[in-house]
């Protein structure tokens, strides 16, 4: 039976908004963020959505919210999709993570599927995690469509890993922009990415 899985990014924040790193740092969506939420959901408004989940963090469960609520469905938080830990960079501005971890920063720039900032983790731990997780909500919906809001690192792992491209790449080969929808259809068992960070409901005047 085949399952279609929809990918989104959560909407905009201030931290995205101001180029900081923003991990488990647990912050709100901004007003235009929240205005992405909208335009997400009345891009999915007529799918029929059998599930919605999302991470333990504010600013995918509201954009979570805002996509269920005409469905009729409640998000389900699961903690393995949060984002990747960005430790003591958490919140700090990518500018000054270069100046005070210049060769730190540049190593996890070449590699940061290997490489993990001070107290934090790699990318492969973080898609170890968000790999398990999808491999249930597969496994709980077949033939089913399915909603996942998660984040920018932890979407650009998992399409890295469902295209057979390395990790280590993630940053370099696949965009997320806030609000991005992607989708994955599995059909025979195998997975075809059919959309790929898709923003052109967050364009929309009428929000």
């Amino acid at each position: 039976m085949d399952t279609t899985v929809w990918l989104a990014r959560h909407g905009e924040t201030q931290w995205a908004a101001e180029d900081k790193f923003n991990g488990l740092g647990d912050i709100d969506l901004t007003e235009r963020g929240r205005a992405q939420a909208r335009g997400l959901a009345a891009r999915l408004r007529g799918r029929p959505l059998a599930a919605v989940y999302c991470s333990t963090l504010r600013r995918t469960y509201e954009t979570a919210c805002t996509v269920a609520e005409p469905h009729g469905l409640a998000p389900v938080p699961r903690k393995a999709l949060c984002e990747v830990d960005y430790g003591a960079w958490d919140g700090m501005p990518r500018q000054q993570i270069i100046a005070q971890y210049p060769d730190l920063y540049a190593a996890w720039a070449v590699d940061p599927a290997a490489v993990a900032p001070p107290g934090g983790e790699t990318g492969y731990a973080a898609l170890s995690r968000a790999r398990e997780a999808l491999r249930r909500i597969l496994s709980d919906h077949p033939g089913q469509e399915v909603l996942i809001v998660a984040h920018k690192a932890v979407n650009r792992l998992l399409l890295c890993d469902l295209l057979g491209l390395m990790p280590r790449a993630y940053r370099r080969r696949l965009g997320q922009q806030p609000c991005a929808l992607n989708c994955v259809e599995w059909r025979d068992g195998e997975p075809m990415v059919t959309l790929l960070n898709d923003v052109s409901h967050t364009q929309r005047e009428d929000l």
